[in-house]
């Protein structure tokens, strides 16, 4: 019973280490190399990206051949997680625009 108790708590020990974990980067890389992101990052749109910009968003395809396939790898389902409204319109030129808006 005690070789059986030491193996459960070996094996706990074992499995809850990765949640204790650090971060692989932590310790490489420098504080300047974060600071050079940063700058490369501040005269794009990115930096001034907030949560309320990800609230609407247009994702365009040439054909409706890649519209099917972006839906049947679960677009739709990653949709209907945040509780969207989804809008499919068919262009002229045979593109395909879907709108997804939170609002």
């Amino acid at each position: 019973m005690k070789k059986l108790l030491q193996a459960m708590l070996f094996s706990a020990v074992i499995t809850a280490a990765p949640a204790f974990a650090h971060h692989a980067a932590e310790g490489v890389v420098d504080e300047e190399v974060y600071a050079m992101i940063d700058d490369l990052l501040a005269d794009s749109a990115h930096a001034e990206m907030t949560i309320d910009d990800l609230a609407n968003m247009e994702i365009t395809t040439r054909s409706v051949s890649q519209m099917e396939n972006l839906i049947d790898d679960g677009l739709l389902d990653y949709a209907a997680m945040l509780d969207a409204t989804v809008t499919i319109t068919f262009d002229t030129d045979g593109s395909v625009i879907m709108s997804i808006s939170t609002d």
